[in-house]
């Protein structure tokens, strides 16, 4: 293998197809790949299918374990960002509400429990590097990537518990990504569809956009990933690609010295342009450290992105001097983020009391469907706001009707809604799943009993906007749970309950308040 392959694998994040690593990504990582991303599509649902099963023992045994088997300190990543973004639990949903939903409650001791019971779970099931939390201020209220993602529009509270869930995680000794520099709040544009503009100068950034970078930079976070964004007042090429954000707005101007991290490069608006190779060669001659390929089809992207680098060092476009640089980083955080010693051995055990805050061998986490000892419900419950929803009687299960919605690429399908909370709490009476774009007078309708209708985003879609008013003429007692950003008041009509993030946990309180049912598992406090 020859020297500039070596050190290209060593700046390089690969992800694969499929449930268990196929050869060529083993061969990669024994070859010096720095790292490997993990998906949910990489994970088979719990089995058995049943509450309290979780595909954590799956992740550390059949994907950690063998790629540490070849390489210990191999990083091992994934977006864990709780909420409506899960790898470990998508296949359920998320046991922790997300962002929006804890900047809301606005306790910083409890943002940093939570993300402390989310890095336990990573460290159980074999992950070292979580590509979270967001540290974008949702400064647009319909933006269509960031929304419940975000702790807020305010950048003070979202510096606030950036901090702290940075802490959280970092508590753990599984290493924090800040992501999207520098910012990715104010933006109409889903980014892995197209390329968006942000209308921020540089002092218009530095007060709205980087008070949260600041914030957990000097919490100590082990990685920042870049944006593809463009912010025309700075820099024609997008964040990932720029000199002038990377190492300019981020190394001088921040101070940082940590790993930089490029989002996906298999993103359309950057994939399209620049192909696997050529965004590679100028996210690294950027600044950028780890370079993320992306989630599928990235096999045969590793030879492009070694004869991009072959021919840019001939040219000069980039140097061995950038490339070493990077490498030495990601190495630093390789060695912090070892999760022992010696590392995974093939049977998936982890020696206990190692002082890494990990556990031992993968058992399961404490009451998987409301995170470590109930902190995820705890937290969820807290989130909730009720307007003119009544009190639960004695008029039997709920009806539920869910009018579906397209969720972005981050979400990806992980399931959401009440139907499984209901049912738990044995209070579901019928489920019905509605498809964007159903004629309302299509919809069929219980004549009586407690019915709820359950959206996301509502007051951003139209459609299921108009259908709720419809169902409302025929069922006035109707209550609408609304899963997605916390709307402004009196843009939904009451009843009303807002979850703030559909995560399992969301569902769960939602679920608990409607029937006066408490959902079975753990104790409750934190």
């Amino acid at each position: 293998m020859s020297t500039v392959v070596s050190l290209v694998n060593a700046c390089l994040m690969a992800s694969y197809e499929g449930r268990v690593p196929p050869t060529w990504i083993r061969r990669a990582v024994e070859n010096g790949l720095a790292g490997v991303g993990v998906f949910g599509t990489n994970l088979a649902p719990p089995e058995p299918a049943a509450p309290g099963a979780a595909p954590y023992g799956t992740l550390r045994d059949d994907i950690a374990a063998p790629l540490r088997a070849v390489r210990p300190d191999v990083l091992i990543a994934l977006d864990e960002e709780g909420g409506d973004v899960t790898r470990l639990d998508y296949h359920r949903g998320s046991p922790y509400p997300g962002n929006h939903a804890l900047g809301a409650v606005d306790d910083l001791g409890l943002t940093r429990e939570v993300a402390r019971a989310i890095g336990a779970d990573l460290a159980d099931a074999g992950v070292n590097l979580c590509l979270g939390p967001c540290a974008d201020v949702n400064s647009r209220p319909n933006n269509p990537i960031i929304g419940v993602r975000s702790f807020g529009a305010d950048p003070g509270r979202v510096a606030r518990h950036t901090e702290a869930f940075v802490r959280g995680l970092q508590d753990r000794r599984v290493a924090a990504t800040l992501k999207h520099f520098p910012g990715h709040g104010d933006t109409g544009t889903d980014s892995h569809t197209a390329l968006p503009d942000i209308d921020r100068d540089l002092p218009a950034l530095r007060a709205l956009d980087l008070p949260p970078f600041a914030a957990g930079i000097a919490a100590g976070a082990k990685a920042v990933m870049t944006g593809h964004i463009r912010l025309p007042h700075l820099a024609e090429p997008p964040a990932t690609l720029s000199p002038r954000i990377v190492t300019g707005l981020l190394r001088e101007e921040l101070g940082y010295d940590g790993v930089v991290v490029s989002d996906a490069l298999e993103m359309a608006p950057v994939l399209d342009r620049w192909g696997f190779g050529g965004a590679a060669v100028l996210a690294w001659s950027a600044g950028v450290d780890l370079v993320l390929l992306g989630a599928s089809g990235v096999e045969h992207a590793l030879p492009q992105v070694y004869e991009a680098v072959e021919s840019a060092l001939k040219k000069g476009e980039l140097t061995i001097e950038r490339l070493e640089e990077a490498a030495a980083r990601v190495a630093a955080l390789r060695a912090w983020a070892d999760p022992v010693p010696t590392g995974l051995g093939g049977s998936g055990s982890v020696p206990t009391g190692s002082g890494t805050g990990r556990s031992g061998s993968y058992t399961g986490r404490s009451g998987s469907d409301t995170g470590r000892s109930g902190i995820g419900l705890v937290a969820a419950r807290r989130a909730l706001v009720a307007v003119g929803v009544p009190s639960p009687g004695a008029s039997g299960p709920v009806h539920c009707v869910r009018l579906s919605s397209e969720a972005n690429m981050a979400v990806g399908v992980a399931p959401w809604g009440l139907t499984r909370a209901l049912d738990g709490l044995g209070r579901l009476a019928s489920a019905l799943d509605v498809d964007p774009g159903t004629d309302p007078a299509d919809i069929p309708l219980p004549a009586a009993g407690p019915l709820v209708v359950v959206v996301r985003d509502a007051v951003r879609d139209p459609w299921q906007h108009a259908t709720l008013d419809a169902l409302r003429t025929r069922r006035p007692d109707l209550v609408t749970v609304d899963m997605g950003l916390e709307p402004a008041p009196g843009r939904l009509a009451a009843p009303l309950l807002l979850t703030r993030g559909a995560g399992l946990a969301n569902a769960v309180a939602a679920a608990e308040l409607l029937t006066g049912r408490t959902w079975p598992g753990p104790p409750s406090g934190g």
